[in-house]
């Protein structure tokens, strides 16, 4: 990573990322909808939080530590990313955009179905057994197409998934 200043409001950055596509029924009019998902490649950076007075002898005022992660991760109820990464992805869908969820009480960049434009709701797509970015099968997985971005990424993400099952069976291009 450079030593250029992270965003203010980022927990992970990487050199590169995916955008991560596939189709899923909509919950709400039952139609088949392109859906949207960011990832990041091995050797990326998790901000660690408890660095700060983790090891006895720390000052508690410590900043805040920068850990690399040599995993596969889906990001998931991302509240920010940089305006770069907001262009690319909105050529990607337009339906993945940020909007306030009840759910959450709160705004993340979510997916929308293209016919009826309800939320599709990042729970059942990410942490549900196989929800749409959660497959239980290789077959399903690789129904899955990675897009790999070589572009900087930085991003606020309250959800992790780290190593992802069938990972290695999706379509990268």
């Amino acid at each position: 990573m450079s030593a250029a200043q992270p965003l203010s409001d980022t927990n992970i950055r990487s050199q590169s990322y995916y955008a991560v596509c596939t189709d899923a029924g909509c919950w709400h009019c039952g139609l088949s909808t392109r859906l949207l998902a960011l990832a990041v490649p091995h050797s990326h950076e998790i901000l660690d939080a408890d660095a700060s007075g983790a090891t006895g002898g720390h000052d508690a005022a410590a900043p805040d530590e920068w850990q690399r992660v040599n995993i596969n991760a889906f990001l998931f109820y991302v509240e920010f990313i940089p305006d770069g990464v907001q262009r690319r992805l909105t050529q990607l869908s337009r339906h993945y955009r940020l909007a306030h969820s009840k759910a959450t009480l709160g705004s993340y960049w979510a997916n929308h179905c293209q016919h009826c434009g309800a939320l599709l709701g990042d729970h059942e797509l990410h942490c549900e057994p196989d929800g749409a970015f959660m497959p239980t099968s290789e077959g399903a997985a690789a129904r899955i197409q990675l897009l790999q971005i070589h572009e900087p990424f930085e991003a606020l993400a309250a959800g992790y998934a780290f190593e992802p099952e069938f990972f290695r069976f999706m379509k990268k291009s």
